[in-house]
């Protein structure tokens, strides 16, 4: 691949020039690329005119991080007006974070998380190269992007924020925008059609602004009059009569029933003053207007629609849901029921995973593929399913005639709309699906397709179906109105129901204890002669087990849900079980660790959710479950990509995942041997056991009631200087006798606070377990295990608590107490790994899944701890290994530790010799002589991962980050087993 020399010069100064065809492709070169995640995402940079995109691994697939322009011949000062335009289409777009410009005497990088300001662009950084670039923008920059490393440098962490992507801006702006209508027409129906015109102007100023390949629209010309001042479709929506004329128009011309106004709504249209509507499409503020946006405004006039993606669009009609009722309503509404919206992101993420671009299409019928959503909401995963059939499409193409320019005609694209089904009990829901996906097709086609040939289908006939997905579990209604109501579901569900599907995808309400009406049987599944309730009432478990029944033979189901409700309560443990040994899931992708900090969902929610894909034939006892946890980093939370390492894929085998209940919690904690430990702990006599055995009842406080807090609780009594004030009188009665002592007070907080009373009454909430015991010898042997023991039974809470580091941070529930192991021999059963491994998870990784970037997990080693905690990694990896291979006084042991220059990553070596020295901490990477390790090596390696595992001749080398979870103990121990087992395949 030839690159001219001064465009080199740029390459070679961040490092790019080691990653032409690994991680960096040329625009220009699309043809030579076979893989076709990166054809497609080439074809995407096209449209923005780069001239290369430099990629990063997500899961199995590439995502773009740099549109690369090459201004090489041309002068800062007459290009900085392009600049800006770039920015604007890549920030509306969201596609890369970062753009570089390569001049002949510099590099422009700008910061396209966030808008223009002043009209420029967002300069990050500029590297003159005449000098030698240093800091993070070196000759190791395209390391460190392509390995992560660079969002968790501290001095980029504030400098990328998801809160002014173009994604939130847009979703705020919308709030904003219905918010500031609203306040000025309060009646329901002025309402109803103020949603209905401004769900329609994004559509119209989609098709107002979507531009051909050499910048030309005839929509404009067509529908807007160049007469009375009239040229955007800004100046019609201030002129009632002409915009209901525009809108007879649009109906009459494009069909579908998009555009279908009612005589009364036009009416309605007519008196209301859109002028506010106006001002927040274009995007400048109106001084004579104070209720006007203010923050959202600023940013909205540098939105390119044309580049707006589609299911980002879909994202916003979202905000339209949940009934007509105003907007506190609304979202109570929402919380009610569950509703939590799919970023757009993980929406495109799982449709990534469930309809992979690597299928093999050979001798596929596309056309009669059929995906559904049975909870469809507006339509995001049906906008991203519909877009990946159109990439099947032109990937047979492809295959047939090489030719990767080939785009399918109307009727093509008409007949894989019709692949995709939704299902929703809101019909606003399935008119705004259809909005969505009319929006999917426009998107493929022309400008001057759209105004000549384009007739939408109605789908909410078809395909887009308004219906309850259990409509036909309910009994029929009695009076009229609602049987009518009934029957008009029940013949659409009939359509649904007639069907077979090859993909059910979706995000399904998470509502809980459902007060289904007239129903008997509603909240039971049955299978196999067996009948199986719905733990607490889940009504997206019942999702699960309805929607799989629509699958065809070896068909594919991907639903969110509650992690708490279908993995880690007790509660669903049957559940669980009957549904691993009737299906196959062979994926769950938990995104628990992400529940809270706005880390992965909108609007504030805090809710633990996880995706299961599952097969719909008998489970496959010879291939293990991957269980792929995700964290909290910042690379996640700001939407740069999901990312995880090798430590974050576990394989569960079958027989665990169905019988081992702390399975799954386990590897939320880190996996490896964590589970041998919870297995030794769990096998102990119980607390439960021991407080039967003495006939002590263990009970909770009053509802409702303050909270003693942690720092009150003392060995003998309860601090009543540190009670929050009015704390007695919260309580109905303080005198009921089971507050009376003796008595051991528990709270139920991970930090297990302990206090006994012997002579003092305290009533208690429902957040302290309580147990009287009137024999003072048994009070004190409790009060003593429960504080020496204290770590371990922090552990234990931690790896196995339903609720902790769960849905809550550090809740717990009574029956995490009653579940402990109450054995005074616990520390016997332990041996030293086991140790390291309990204080690895107390100290460290409970509080990576509490604070996530912010924790100390994440930051790279401090210096005075560096020696230490690699001495110690060094120790713990060589005492496994040795176990086995220690000979004749040969032994692994750590040979060399030595920080990479100028990047957060440390080497550790290995050697199997019979050397018994220290650790060298004072070498360079050349005096190693080893052959494979050099910065190109390892640059190299690193394109798949951040970590790097390289053996040599009785050598095992680790490149892993600075940081302190890559050099715990517990991973250690995981490196050790992994390497174990590497060296039994190669013989030894």
């Amino acid at each position: 691949m030839k690159i001219k020399e001064a465009l080199h010069t740029g390459f070679k100064s961040l490092g790019f020039d080691q990653e032409v065809n690994e991680c960096l492709f040329l625009c220009e070169e699309k043809n030579e690329v076979d893989d076709l995640d990166l054809k497609f995402n080439i074809e995407t940079a096209r449209k923005f005119d780069a001239d290369a995109v430099f990629f990063r691994k997500e899961l199995e697939h590439f995502k773009p991080q740099i549109y690369i322009y090459d201004f090489t011949g041309k002068l800062f000062t007459e290009t900085e007006i392009q600049l800006t335009e770039i920015h604007k289409k890549v920030w509306s777009s969201g596609n890369v974070p970062l753009v570089c410009v390569f001049y002949d005497t510099e590099i422009k990088i700008l910061n396209c998380t966030t808008p223009i300001k002043n009209d420029k662009p967002e300069y990050l950084q500029t590297i003159e190269l005449v000098n030698t670039a240093e800091g993070l923008y070196d000759k190791q920059f395209a390391i460190r992007i392509k390995t992560g490393t660079f969002w968790e440098e501290e001095e980029n962490k504030k400098k990328f924020s998801f809160s002014k992507s173009s994604y939130e801006i847009l979703i705020k702006w919308i709030k904003e925008l219905k918010k500031s209508l609203f306040v000025q027409f309060q009646t329901r129906e002025n309402e109803r059609v103020i949603n209905k015109i401004i769900i329609q102007s994004i559509l119209i100023k989609y098709l107002e602004e979507k531009r051909d390949h050499k910048g030309k629209n005839p929509f404009p010309k067509k529908y807007f009059s160049s007469s009375n001042k009239i040229n955007t479709y800004t100046d019609i929506l201030q002129n009632g009569n002409l915009l209901v004329d525009l809108l007879e128009k649009l109906h009459k011309d494009l069909n579908g029933n998009l555009f279908d106004w009612t005589i009364e709504e036009k009416g309605i249209l007519k008196t209301i003053n859109l002028e506010p509507l106006a001002d927040a499409l274009k995007g400048y503020k109106n001084p004579n207007n104070p209720k006007q946006l203010v923050i959202e405004l600023e940013y909205i006039r540098y939105y390119e629609f044309n580049f707006v993606p589609v299911e980002l669009i879909s994202r916003l009609y979202e905000e339209f849901l949940a009934g007509q009722d105003d907007q506190k309503t609304q979202k109570q509404k929402k919380q009610k029921e569950g509703i939590y919206y799919t970023p757009s992101h993980l929406a495109k993420m799982l449709v990534d995973e469930a309809m992979p671009l690597k299928k093999d299409l050979k001798n596929f019928e596309i056309s009669t593929y059929k995906v559904l959503d049975p909870s469809c909401g507006s339509g995001i995963f049906l906008v991203l399913a519909f877009k990946r059939l159109v990439q099947w499409w032109k990937i047979q193409q492809w295959e047939k005639t090489k030719d990767f320019t080939i785009k399918p005609d109307l009727e093509d694209l008409k007949n894989l709309l019709r692949c995709v089904y939704g299902v929703d009990k809101e019909e606003q829901a399935t008119k705004l699906s259809t909005f969505s996906l009319c929006l999917a097709l426009c998107d493929e086609l022309s400008p001057m397709q759209i105004i000549s040939d384009l007739r939408f289908d109605d789908l909410t006939q078809t395909n887009i179906l308004y219906s309850d997905f259990f409509i036909d579990e309910l009994e029929t209604p009695i009076d009229v109105k609602n049987k009518t109501e009934y029957n008009k579901q029940a013949q659409n569900f009939s359509k649904i129901k007639a069907l077979s599907f090859d993909l059910v995808i979706g995000n399904p309400p998470f509502k809980r204890s459902g007060n289904k009406k007239d129903t008997k049987k509603y909240w039971q599944w049955d299978i196999n002669g067996k009948t199986i309730a719905i733990p607490s009432k889940q009504i997206a478990l019942k999702f699960l087990v309805k929607s799989i029944v629509s699958l065809k033979e070896n068909g594919t189901q991907c639903l969110i849900l509650k992690s708490s409700g279908f993995l880690y309560n007790s509660t669903s443990d049957f559940f669980k079980r009957e549904f691993l040994s009737n299906y196959n899931v062979n994926k769950i992708l938990d995104f628990t660790a992400l529940a809270r900090n706005s880390s992965l969902w909108e609007n504030g929610a805090d809710v633990d959710t996880l995706a299961v894909f599952t097969q719909k034939i008998q489970p496959k006892y010879d291939i293990n479950i991957l269980h792929i946890t995700f964290r909290r980093t910042k690379a996640i939370k700001d939407r740069i990509l999901f990312e995880i390492d090798d430590y974050d894929k576990h394989y569960i085998n079958r027989f665990d995942a169905i019988n081992n209940q702390y399975i799954w919690k386990n590897n939320l904690l880190g996996g490896g041997r964590i589970n041998v430990i919870v297995d030794k702990l769990t096998k102990l006599t119980k607390l439960n056991k021991f407080l039967e055995d003495n006939r002590i009842i263990p009970f909770e406080g009053e509802g409702g009631a303050k909270s003693i807090p942690n720092n009150a609780f003392e060995f003998n009594k309860i601090d009543e200087s540190l009670l929050p004030n009015g704390y007695f009188q919260s309580f109905k009665n303080t005198l009921v006798e089971k507050f009376n002592p003796p008595i051991l007070l528990i709270k139920e907080n991970l930090e297990l606070p302990i206090s006994c009373s012997t002579n003092r009454t305290i009533p208690f909430n429902n957040e302290v377990v309580g147990f009287q015991v009137p024999d003072n010898g048994i009070l004190m042997q409790m009060v003593f295990y429960l504080e020496t023991f204290k770590k371990y039974l922090k552990f234990y809470l931690i790896t196995t608590s339903g609720k902790t580091l769960v849905y809550k941070n550090t809740a717990i529930k009574m029956e995490d107490i009653l579940n402990f192991p109450f054995d005074g021999e616990i520390k016997n059963y332990l041996n030293s790994i086991d140790e390291k491994i309990i204080d690895d998870v107390v100290s460290f990784n409970q509080f990576f899944l509490r604070n996530g970037e912010n924790s100390k997990t994440v930051k790279q080693i401090e210096k005075n701890d560096f020696k230490n905690i690699l001495c110690n990694y060094g120790k713990e990896f060589s005492t496994v290994l040795n176990e086995v291979y220690e000979q004749d006084n040969n032994k692994f042991r750590l040979s060399e530790v030595l920080e990479l220059e100028n990047l957060p990553y440390t080497i550790t070596v290995f050697r199997y010799d019979d050397l018994n020295e220290d650790p060298n901490f004072n070498i360079k990477i050349e005096d190693l002589d080893i052959k494979n390790l050099t910065i190109n090596e390892i640059s190299s390696s690193l394109t798949i991962t951040r970590i790097v595992k390289i053996y040599e001749e009785n050598t095992i080398i680790f490149i892993k980050p600075n940081q302190y979870r890559y050099w715990l103990s517990s991973i250690a121990y995981r490196d050790a087993d992994k390497c174990f087992i590497d060296l039994i395949k190669a013989g030894y």
